[in-house]
């Protein structure tokens, strides 16, 4: 097993928490901490990051309060001792939390599931290929968001137009995929990895998941950047 992945509700994990925080949270996160005044955002940070504790203790062994992070401007926290081995994302949206860690890079984007009445802003920048616009419901744009959101945090990028339009989407089976997303109820979820299957993934009410393929505008040409045909 390569890769780790679980969604879960912040109050659910809240109570899991070692009381103190200062003796679990690297001097760079109780920095961050101290810094975030709302107290919903602060429970948001403390459950994300002793969540993807629990994921290295699941994935390396180990306990969870042993396991340090540093923080990174603009950037996923790194694996303190194991920067180069280990690989962590981390996505929040609403009450939902979600953390993953793999032997490889990875995105994941969590998304809960509302109406956002501003995609159909960005739609041009969204649709995959073949698709037109007026074709898709805000919910369907939203899975597309949630997808190339994934793709872009893999690659440590930003959602800026031009990156978005340049990720191409085509559906794909799950064997040859370079994303995939799921969904439930009340989220979609989405992966981005180069790390083989079999995963494991907590997430509660998963009903369906699909695959993706990205074919990236790359100078005059495409570049796929399917993992069976990266060089990488």
């Amino acid at each position: 097993m390569a890769l780790v992945l679980q969604v879960a509700r912040i109050a659910e994990l809240l109570p899991r928490l070692p009381a103190d925080a200062a003796a679990w949270l690297s001097p760079s996160e109780q920095e961050r901490l101290v810094g975030l005044r709302v107290p919903a955002r602060r429970e948001q940070y403390l459950a994300g990051h002793w969540l993807a504790r629990e994921q290295l203790a699941a994935l390396a062994g180990g306990v969870a309060t042993a396991w340090q992070l540093q923080e990174r401007r603009s950037l996923p926290p790194a694996v303190v001792g194991h920067e180069a081995s280990l690989h962590l994302s981390l996505s929040h949206s609403g009450d939902w939390i979600a953390a993953a860690v793999a032997d490889t890079a990875l995105g994941i984007d969590l998304e809960q599931r509302r109406p956002r009445e501003a995609l159909h802003r960005f739609e041009e920048l969204l649709l995959a290929e073949g698709e037109v616009a007026g074709s898709l419901d805000n919910d369907a744009l939203l899975q597309r968001w949630v997808v190339k959101e994934a793709w872009i945090k893999r690659d440590h990028g930003s959602a800026l137009p031009e990156h978005l339009a340049a990720i191409r989407l085509h559906h794909a089976e799950p064997t040859s995929a370079d994303l995939r997303l799921w969904n439930a109820a009340d989220f979609h979820l989405a992966l981005a990895t180069l790390a083989a299957p079999p995963w494991q993934i907590q997430a509660p009410g998963l009903a369906s998941s699909s695959g993706w393929r990205v074919v990236a505008a790359c100078g005059g040409g495409s570049q796929s950047s399917n993992a069976a045909e990266s060089s990488t």
